[in-house]
């Protein structure tokens, strides 16, 4: 009798330890997977760029952002050259770290400290504002 109580004391503990987690952390309230919704209110595919030789696609794409700090962000494209046959997709990887001010969420690339991009966290949804050969398009996320 004596052992069961000691386990039930000892179960109990533990049930209270892990119901103490800090749930309302930026960490805690981020983390997760964040899937691409649309480009321009497009849902993928999406024509991101094209000119006479090729046309890519953005065909997908997600975004895990973890508790410790670190993101990493997958976006899959695909190419056609003019008069050709769509290519195998292909995955873009960037990963590093963020950071939360505000609503804007900050990423930094680990592997080019240049490539820090921002997102506008609204509820479940990442909204980025991307510039690209002096033209603008949103990119929406959401988990």
């Amino acid at each position: 009798m004596k052992r069961i109580l000691m386990l039930a004391f000892a179960a109990a503990l533990t049930m209270g330890a892990s119901a103490c987690q800090d749930t309302t952390s930026p960490g805690a309230v981020l983390s997760g997977t964040y899937t691409l919704q649309s480009i321009n209110n497009v849902p993928p595919p999406v024509v991101i760029y094209q000119d006479p030789t090729v046309t890519r696609e953005a065909i997908g794409g997600q975004i895990q952002i973890n508790r410790d700090g670190t993101f990493t962000d997958v976006v899959t494209y695909r190419d056609t050259p003019a008069g050709g046959y769509p290519g195998a997709p292909y995955n873009d990887t960037i990963y590093g770290t963020w950071s939360l001010s505000g609503n804007t969420l900050q990423f930094n690339d680990a592997n080019n400290v240049n490539n820090t991009y921002y997102a506008t966290v609204s509820g479940s949804e990442l909204v980025f504002v991307n510039y690209a050969s002096g033209t603008s398009y949103t990119t929406v996320y959401s988990k």
